[in-house]
């Protein structure tokens, strides 16, 4: 799940228009496999956009192809010194040199997000169950901009009415809202931080690796979740950490926690005395997206470093 008010806010969920800006031109020749996705939608994302001509469904479909275009970037992109995304500030804000394997996994699982049987893509993909809740439902409490159950054999995901508000910050733009350009009012202004590039398939992305699927595809270990089942799905570290470890996370966006559990866990590989964090970086949500989206932005805009 994400937030998009304080993250001093903890809730444990049951498992749980410009032109458009896509990444330079070697990404052209693989964008056919971001179509192919597997998202089957309930009756409930039939609904209109408040205050909008678009329906639900229009909002995440849209959400799922930029999640893809994210993992897309990661897999063949450069930054403005030629780094691969391993090699680069995007990976090295999150992970550690040891995580690198890992994380080229899980990018790679949440490409695969095609349609299981189809036949030309040798059924990598999965199929997740998305659902449009309200803000009254139990799975939409205070803040939550979406929900996804991490028990396996269960792919659902559910969209709460902020995610499509045109007042969410972290959801209110898409991949094509700017241009991949320098002017003012372009994704590549200067001066620019984390939260100005948040995007709708940031919250996707992160909501992706929760699936018990993505993170059995992605090779990570299935682990017991507090309600009582063993998922591979990441958690959001900020929510089901133990009390001291939450509490290096008190008011932090999600992003901001990603970039916190990394500081900790050099500060204890440097020095074993100090805090050891929970949950590896590996198995918290947001490292993985967050991680993604400054890729994308590194590599589209030719840049070395996104700033806090």
């Amino acid at each position: 799940m994400r937030y998009t008010e304080s993250m001093s806010v903890i809730l444990l969920l049951a498992g749980s228009t410009s032109a458009v800006a896509l990444p330079s031109g070697q990404f052209n020749g693989g964008l056919h496999h971001l179509f192919a996705r597997g998202e089957s939608y309930d009756a409930s994302c039939n609904r209109k956009i408040p205050g909008s001509d678009k329906i639900y469904k229009d909002k995440i479909s849209t959400a799922f192809a930029d999640a893809g275009a994210l993992a897309l970037a990661t897999q063949n992109g450069k930054d403005s010194k030629k780094n691969a995304f391993t090699e680069s500030t995007a990976f090295s804000h999150y992970f550690g040199e040891g995580e690198k394997d890992q994380v080229k996994e899980m990018m790679q699982a949440i490409y695969n997000n095609r349609i299981p049987d189809d036949s030309n893509h040798e059924g990598q993909g999965y199929t997740i169950t998305v659902k449009c809740g309200s803000d009254q439902d139990a799975e939409c409490g205070p803040s939550v901009l979406a929900a996804t159950s991490a028990k396996p054999g269960d792919s659902t995901m559910v969209f709460c009415d902020r995610f499509f508000s045109a007042n969410t910050a972290q959801t209110k733009q898409d991949l094509s809202t700017k241009m991949l350009g320098t002017k003012r009012g372009q994704w590549c202004q200067t001066g620019e931080k984390f939260p100005f590039f948040e995007v709708a398939g940031l919250t996707v992305f992160h909501e992706m690796t929760h699936l018990h699927v993505v993170g059995q595809q992605a090779g990570l270990s299935a682990r017991p979740d507090p309600d009582g089942y063993d998922s591979s799905g990441t958690v959001d570290v900020y929510v089901k950490g133990s009390d001291d470890d939450r509490a290096h996370y008190d008011g932090l966006e999600p992003w901001e926690a990603a970039r916190k559990l990394r500081q900790l866990w050099s500060t204890y590989e440097g020095d074993n005395s100090a805090y050891k964090p929970t949950t590896p970086a590996t198995e918290n949500a947001e490292s993985y997206a967050a991680a993604a989206l400054e890729f994308y932005f590194l590599n589209g805009c030719t840049w070395d470093v996104i700033l806090p």
